[in-house]
């Protein structure tokens, strides 16, 4: 049951970004915390008439006013020097609804420990930044390598956003990512496996959603950690939550669970949507795990997750990816 929702992301690069939004309406209920003017030569209008069996011809020039160009400005949210999780995407956000994306993707360079890679941006409208109506992911095929250093550069000044639209920013974006760790969530067996850089670190007993609050299938990657948030279900209503990992901009959680142990060691489904974990697991996951990492729910009883049910890129196949979404690329 929801009461209130607020959250701020844990990373930025630029000033305002710390005003994201993330709305819950599940399992959490409330936190606690250019240039380029676009301007054209004006046409050349020619004017012939004739009457009287004889011609004249006159030529005059008409000045069209030139359509005002309107600027486009990008934020991005992954601070530098930051280390994230494997499945971490850079994320942007762009204060026009831009027509095209093909000229940024164009643009976009990305190096993995100085090698070159192949990257792409993928679009679609977002509320999650007040002012700044679209959003832009740019990842690689697959996750980033464990244990390197990513260097993603952004030459947008000047470049078109499609119409009259261009960018008036340029930026870059220097972070790491930290060990492998893909968790994965098995509703048949009601446990959490943790892989370390392919290799088993443990598994953990889980409770999922019940079955008229079913937790989503798909993979999932961790967004925020430490939230002090309140939950309510059948039988409970705590605030304080502990060792909490954002899963979903609609309050998915992993999180201690202490009012639930019964159910947990029964593989039970019982939670509001969440991944409720036995405390000391909780706590030990949640020192372990850093946000950008990826969980994997193969088989919960929920709907798909999406790209804009939170980092929902892993789940957008890459060929549709490679069009750009909303403003495609492929032009």
């Amino acid at each position: 049951m929801l009461k209130s929702a607020r959250v701020r992301p844990a990373v930025l690069v630029v000033s305002a970004v710390g005003a994201l939004a993330l709305l819950l309406t599940a399992c959490s209920a409330a936190d606690s915390g250019g240039n380029g003017s676009g301007n054209k030569p004006a046409p050349t209008v020619t004017v012939t008439g004739s009457g009287s069996g004889s011609s004249s011809s006159s030529a005059a020039t008409s000045t069209a006013p030139a359509k005002p160009t309107k600027k486009v400005h990008i934020k991005l949210l992954n601070a530098d020097g930051s280390v994230f999780g494997i499945g971490m995407p850079e994320i942007a956000y762009f204060s026009r609804k831009i027509h095209s994306g093909a000229a940024l993707q164009k643009a976009t360079t990305v190096t993995v420990n100085g090698k070159p890679a192949k990257g792409a941006w993928y679009f679609e409208r977002s509320a999650a930044y007040k002012g700044y109506p679209v959003e832009g992911h740019f990842r690689l095929q697959h996750y980033w390598p464990a244990h390197s250093k990513i260097f993603i550069k952004i030459p947008a000044k000047g470049l078109s956003a499609g119409g009259n639209m261009v960018y008036d920013d340029s930026l870059t974006s220097s972070w790491s990512t930290g060990a492998s760790h893909i968790a994965t969530v098995d509703d048949s067996s009601h446990t959490l496996t943790l892989t370390v850089n392919g290799h088993k670190e443990g598994t953990y007993p889980v409770s999922l959603g019940a079955s008229n609050t079913p937790t989503k299938r798909g993979t999932k990657v961790i967004m925020e950690k430490g939230a002090s948030i309140c939950m309510s279900g059948p039988g409970y209503d705590e605030c304080g939550i502990q060792w909490t990992q954002r899963l979903t901009y609609d309050g998915e959680y992993l999180h201690s669970a202490p009012w639930n142990v019964s159910n947990i060691d029964n593989g039970v489904d019982s939670s509001n949507v969440c991944t409720n974990l036995l405390p000391s697991d909780a706590e030990k996951l949640y020192h372990i795990l850093r946000i950008g990492d990826v969980v994997t729910y193969p088989n919960a009883n929920g709907p798909a997750m999406q790209l804009g049910s939170g980092y929902g890129d892993w789940n957008v196949p890459w060929s549709t990816w490679l069009t750009g979404g909303f403003a495609h690329t492929d032009a």
